[in-house]
């Protein structure tokens, strides 16, 4: 029995086999299609961004005729010691491969030192008011002592000059003056008035 006196007595199995050789054409061509589009198999090195400024960054975008990833900025942190704008880290990770097109997410210092807001240091001694400081990431400034009748208990607290209130928000590492009390005979005498 000939190949097309079977397919004419069994229809079922021509459409079957006809079905069958359609589906493997259509994902042959899809797949060279799709690989064609999305560039299959054709990746580029991450470089290595951390350390760069915003004007070396754009400086190797520039000056790199491969360069073709986005960058996208999506944290910054404050780090005292370093440039703001300075790259941190960066994700993907330096010599991973990527496809041209793809974001590379930077994390950054920020330009700006956060606020610190600042903490109630009146009628503290002058070691408490200093730990309290160095726990809210602030620095002692100038100790000032002025005659009072509460020895050792600050005062004031200054920064830049001015009286700073208690909740008033000040820069990071902030060096805050504090006006604390001495013990003095003129004060001794005041009270004796009373």
């Amino acid at each position: 029995m000939s190949i097309k006196k079977f397919y004419k007595k069994h229809p079922i199995v021509s459409a079957l086999a006809l079905m069958l050789l359609l589906s493997v054409f259509i994902v042959l061509f899809i797949s060279n299609i799709i690989g064609f589009f999305t560039s299959h198999g054709k990746e580029y090195d991450i470089p290595d961004l951390t350390g760069f400024d915003a004007e070396q960054l754009e400086r190797y975008k520039e000056d790199s005729n491969d360069f073709d990833f986005v960058l996208v900025i999506n944290d910054s942190v404050f780090v005292p010691d370093k440039k703001g704008g300075t790259v941190l880290s960066q994700d993907p990770q330096p010599g991973s491969k990527a496809k041209k097109g793809r974001k590379i997410y930077l994390s950054i210092v920020a330009w700006d030192s956060p606020k610190i807001e600042m903490p109630n240091l009146v009628d503290l001694s002058l070691r408490q008011a200093e730990n309290l400081l160095i726990s809210n990431d602030l620095l002692l400034g100038q100790v000032i002592y002025k005659a009072s009748k509460f020895p050792n208990a600050v005062l004031e607290q200054r920064y830049n000059g001015r009286i700073v209130e208690a909740g008033m928000l000040v820069p990071y590492r902030a060096k805050i003056t504090l006006i604390v009390g001495k013990e003095s005979l003129e004060a001794d005498d005041e009270e004796m008035d009373l």
